[in-house]
C-alpha cells in the first residue's frame, strides 16, 4: 500500500515539474496579467507570444499604450486579436501593418475611447469580419470613423456614450449584418443614418432613450433583408403605421418593456409586415390588442404577451384560435355542432402536435387564412373578473358568446391596412406560403442573440 502511495506522490511531482517546464507560456502571460503593463513593446509581446500562434490575446493586462512597432516582428498570419479589458484610450495608426491583410476579428471592449476620429488604425484592416468596441466611452460617430471596412460582418458598440446618429453613418461599411448598439444615449437618429445598409440582418437598439418619434418608416426603408430587430427599453409608448412596410424579411421584433397602454397605441403599425413570425410584448403594459392589427399577418405565429394587464377579449381569443373554428365547421370534418363539441376541437387542434401538422397542411392548400398564434405560456388575464389571473392558454368555454364576433371579423378588418393613394411605398408580399412556413426556422438562430429568457 505504501508503494501506490509513494508511487503516487513521485508522479504527481514529475506532473508538476513538467507543467512548469511546458507551461512557460501561460505562466509568463499570467504573471504579466498580475503586474500589468503599462506599455507595451515589440520586445515584452515577443516574450509573450510564440510566433506560430494565429491569435493575439493581450486581454486584462493593464495595457495603457502600445508601441506602433509591437506586431511588426510576428511572421504567422494573425486572425484574431483581443485587446479587451485594457486601458486604451487610442492605438498609433500603423499598428496593425504588419498583420492587418489576415486580421479578421478585433476585440477592443472594455477600454477608455472616447471617439474614433483620430484613431486611423482601422484604415488599415480591409479583411476584418467583426468589430468589438463595446464597454468605452464613445459619444460620437462619424462617416470616416469606418473608412477601408469593406469586408465588415458585425460591428458591435453596446454600452458606450452614443447619443446620436448621423446621416451616412456607416456608410463605409456596408456589409455588415449584425449591428448592435444596445445600452447607449441615442435619442436622435437621422432619418438617412442607416443609408446603404441593405445586408443588415440585426439591428440591436435596445435600452435606448429613442422615443417614437425617432423611429420612421423612411429610417428603416434602406434595410430590406432585415430579420430582428430589438427595441426593447426605449422609451416609446406608440410606433407610427406602416413602419415596417419595406422590411420584407424582417421576422421578429423585440418590443418588451415599453409602455404601450393607450387604446389607440400601434394603430396599423404591424400593417404589410409580412413575413413577420413573432412579437415581443412582454412587460409592455398592454391591455389590450387590436385584432384587426395581426389579422393582416398571416404569418405570425407568437406574441408574447406575459406581464400585461391583459383584457381577455374575444379579439384576443380569436388570435389564439385563428380561422380553425371556420375549417371545423366544416361537414366533411365530421363535428357535431349542435352539441358544443367545436369547442373541445379548438383546443385539441392548437395542443397536440399532430393536429398542428394537419393544420400546417390545410394552411398550406388554402383552407383557412389565419394560423393560431401562441400566446405564450404564463400570459395572464386581468379582466374580466370571471377570468382574472387565469393563463390564457387553460382558458376555454368561448366559442359561443365569441362566434358571432369572430363570423364578422373579416368584414371588420377588410379595409384595416389599405394604404391611401397619395402613398408611393411598394408592398411586395412573400412568394409563397412555404416561405411563411419556413420562417420558423430563423427563430432558432435569434436565439444565441437574446440573453433574456421569455
Amino acid at each position: 500500500m505504501n508503494f501506490f502511495i509513494i508511487s503516487f506522490f513521485f508522479f504527481s511531482f514529475i506532473q508538476i515539474i513538467e507543467t512548469l517546464d511546458y507551461g512557460g507560456d501561460e505562466i509568463e502571460q499570467s504573471m504579466a496579467s498580475v503586474q500589468g503593463i503599462d506599455h507595451l513593446t515589440s520586445s515584452i509581446f515577443a516574450r509573450l507570444f510564440p510566433s506560430n500562434s494565429s491569435s493575439i490575446d493581450l486581454h486584462d493586462l493593464g495595457i495603457t499604450t502600445i508601441e506602433s512597432n509591437t506586431f511588426e516582428d510576428y511572421s504567422y498570419p494573425i486572425y484574431t486579436v483581443i485587446l479587451s479589458s485594457n486601458s486604451l484610450s487610442q492605438l498609433p495608426s500603423n499598428i496593425f501593418k504588419r498583420i492587418g491583410q489576415s486580421l479578421m476579428h478585433l476585440s477592443l471592449q472594455h477600454n477608455r475611447f472616447e471617439s474614433l476620429s483620430d484613431n486611423y488604425f482601422l484604415r488599415r484592416l480591409r479583411q476584418l469580419r467583426t468589430l468589438d468596441l463595446s464597454y468605452n466611452r464613445i459619444s460620437e460617430l462619424f462617416i470616416q470613423d469606418f473608412l477601408g471596412l469593406k469586408h465588415l460582418n458585425t460591428l458591435i458598440l453596446r454600452d458606450n456614450r452614443i447619443n446620436y446618429l448621423s446621416y451616412g453613418t456607416f456608410t463605409y461599411c456596408r456589409t455588415i449584418t449584425t449591428l448592435d448598439l444596445s445600452n447607449n444615449q441615442i435619442s436622435m437618429i437621422d432619418s438617412n443614418a442607416f443609408l446603404f445598409l441593405k445586408n443588415l440582418k440585426v439591428l440591436l437598439l435596445s435600452n435606448n432613450p429613442l422615443g417614437q418619434r425617432v423611429l420612421t418608416s423612411s429610417l428603416l426603408k434602406p434595410l430590406r433583408n432585415l430579420q430582428f430587430l430589438d427595441l426593447e427599453s426605449t422609451q416609446l409608448d406608440d410606433l407610427p403605421s406602416f413602419l415596417f412596410v419595406s422590411n420584407q424579411r424582417l421576422r421578429s421584433v423585440k418590443l418588451r418593456e415599453n409602455s404601450f397602454h393607450k387604446s389607440a397605441s400601434l394603430h396599423q403599425t404591424f400593417c404589410h409586415a409580412n413575413s413577420l413570425v413573432e412579437i415581443d410584448f412582454v412587460s409592455a403594459n398592454i391591455r389590450s390588442l387590436n385584432t384587426c392589427s395581426y389579422y393582416h399577418i398571416p404569418s405570425l405565429r407568437r406574441l408574447y404577451l406575459m406581464n400585461n394587464p391583459l383584457d381577455c377579449s374575444c379579439d384576443l381569443f380569436s388570435l389564439k384560435y385563428g380561422d380553425i373554428y371556420r375549417l371545423l365547421l366544416k361537414s366533411d370534418h365530421g363535428l357535431d355542432t349542435r352539441h358544443g363539441n367545436i369547442e373541445n376541437y379548438l383546443n385539441r387542434w392548437i395542443t397536440r402536435l399532430e393536429l398542428r401538422r394537419h393544420l400546417e397542411k390545410a394552411y398550406e392548400r388554402g383552407d383557412f387564412h389565419r394560423f393560431p398564434i401562441d400566446l405564450s405560456s404564463f400570459a395572464r388575464c386581468s379582466t374580466p373578473n370571471r377570468w382574472a389571473g387565469h393563463e390564457i392558454e387553460n382558458i376555454t368555454g368561448i366559442y359561443k358568446q365569441c362566434r358571432r364576433h369572430w363570423l364578422s371579423m373579416e368584414e371588420t378588418c377588410r379595409d384595416y391596412c389599405q394604404i391611401s393613394n397619395h402613398s408611393t411605398t411598394t408592398v411586395r408580399s412573400p412568394s409563397s406560403p412555404t416561405l411563411q412556413l419556413n420562417s420558423f426556422v430563423f427563430l432558432l438562430s435569434i436565439s444565441i442573440l437574446t440573453t433574456s429568457d421569455i
